[in-house]
């Protein structure tokens, strides 16, 4: 079924921060009550996702990863302008038929 409108009233943007701890795990060992974690410094690395979602079906489409959170709220207002100037069938051709593919 085809449905024809504004990409606006079918989809809305959003970006996700992630994070993923990238420290070393403690060994345990049953003859040691106790152990000193390693000296290593505990991280976490972040990145940014902007997604479109479908307002009907909440179904998240990637459009781009960022690792600066600034420069991923710039590119969701570029797109954002898209959004509202663009049909849903122009705005599904030129940002999410690479995701749909998948």
């Amino acid at each position: 079924m085809r449905v024809f409108g504004k990409a606006v009233d079918f989809y809305r943007l959003r970006v996700l921060k992630v994070n993923e701890d990238s420290s070393p795990e403690l060994a345990w060992h049953d003859d040691i009550l106790f152990k000193t974690p390693p000296a290593e410094e505990h991280h976490l690395d972040e990145w940014y996702i902007l997604q479109a979602v479908s307002i009907d079906s909440e179904q998240a489409f990637p459009l781009a990863r960022f690792v600066d959170g600034d420069e991923a709220m710039r590119d969701r207002d570029k797109v954002d302008e898209f959004l509202s100037e663009l049909t849903k069938q122009e705005f599904e051709r030129r940002f999410l038929k690479k995701t749909q593919s998948d």
